[in-house]
């Protein structure tokens, strides 16, 4: 797929749209894929200065995704319903926050992929199991589900009819975690 300007705004919007805050310092120390910005200036292969790369891999990071978002609390439930809608929208609720052992249940209202993840935590296996290349075709009413026990920023996405991808995000807080701490 290539990144045409159009493209990477429409993709920033849709990450602004389902930003919120981690409550976190920021620090990617623990991300084995973020850059310190030493090579920042030099120029890739291609010739360019990288800078497209760089906001490619901080556009599909799950923290920066859930950085300004207003995230539901769903927090104290067992289950949780996201809507699948291709057509209006994408995911909903599109940004939000769990306990571990939380299942979560998509519920499609149109034709799309199944969630397969984005950005996720390193000790979560959801992207051994799935990837966007992977995952099946679901149709309006189709259900799937996961449970999700592993504390983290979550990002996730979906592929419509055209094969425009969607996403959205959520985070697996422990007790206490989601009160401003």
């Amino acid at each position: 797929m290539e990144w045409t300007r159009r493209r990477v705004v429409g993709t920033t919007a849709a990450v602004a749209a389902i930003a919120g805050c981690l409550g976190e310092d920021g620090s990617d120390a623990d991300d084995p894929d973020s850059s310190d910005g030493a090579n920042a200036s030099a120029e890739s292969d291609d010739g360019s200065d990288g800078a497209d790369e760089s906001n490619e891999t901080t556009e599909r990071s799950a923290s920066a995704a859930l950085e300004e978002a207003d995230l539901e609390d769903h927090t104290g439930q067992g289950e949780v319903t996201i809507t699948v809608d291709p057509e209006g929208g994408g995911f909903e609720p599109a940004a939000f926050e769990i306990d571990p052992e939380t299942l979560l249940v998509w519920e499609w209202a149109g034709s799309s992929t199944e969630p397969y993840p984005i950005d996720i935590p390193e000790r979560c296996i959801w992207d051994q199991e799935v990837d966007e290349e992977t995952v099946e075709e679901r149709s309006d009413g189709d259900e799937f589900d996961r449970l999700f026990t592993v504390p983290g920023a979550y990002r996730y996405g979906s592929r419509d009819a055209d094969g425009e991808e969607f996403t959205g995000g959520f985070r697996v807080v422990k007790s206490g975690e989601n009160d401003g701490e």
